[in-house]
């Protein structure tokens, strides 16, 4: 009988040894899985931050891109507008630059009929009061004329120096 206990008590460990066995290497098993498990959710979890660092820096990208973009816009609306201003001007002078040559031409024209008068009177006197009304006329135009040169001109340097400082801005913020 105790060889009998002994086959059973020998049966009972081997088998238990092999439940044992089989249970450590199911184990090693579910573990290799799970630390496998493990580690693809780390990649999956770092692969989302790259992800989302990429998605935030073209963001911030496509923000400045659509700041320079507004600038360049206004910019772009500021010189058109410069551009318009100085056609009106120009405009604006040449206007006054007929009114100032018929001015000129009626001057030139009275004097003429003024040299018709005075000849019949007397020459000498006529010639004189007919150069002085052709000199006075000829100062008036040149006068008329000087001054519209010269806010043309004060006009266009003040528009050259805002578009040289303009550029100059542009330039620093490049």
């Amino acid at each position: 009988m105790k060889k009998t206990l002994y086959f059973i008590l020998f049966i009972v460990i081997v088998i238990s040894i092999f439940l044992v066995v089989r249970y450590y290497k199911e184990n090693q098993e579910v573990t290799r899985i799970l630390d496998q498990e493990r580690y693809s959710r780390m990649v999956a979890e770092e692969e989302l931050q790259k992800g989302d660092y990429r998605i935030k820096k073209l963001e911030a990208d496509l923000q400045t891109t659509q700041v320079k973009l507004s600038r360049m816009q206004e910019s772009l609306d500021k010189e058109r507008e410069e551009k318009n201003g100085i056609k009106s001007e120009l405009s604006v002078l040449s206007e006054r630059k007929e009114s100032l040559e018929k001015n000129l031409k009626s001057a030139l024209d009275m004097q003429e009929t003024l040299q018709g008068r005075v000849e019949a009177a007397s020459k000498a006197e006529a010639q004189a009061a007919a150069e002085a009304a052709r000199a006075k006329a000829e100062a008036i135009a040149e006068a008329k004329a000087a001054q519209i040169m010269a806010e043309a001109e004060a006009k266009a340097k003040a528009k050259a120096a805002e578009q040289a400082l303009e550029a100059a801005s542009r330039a620093e913020r490049k």
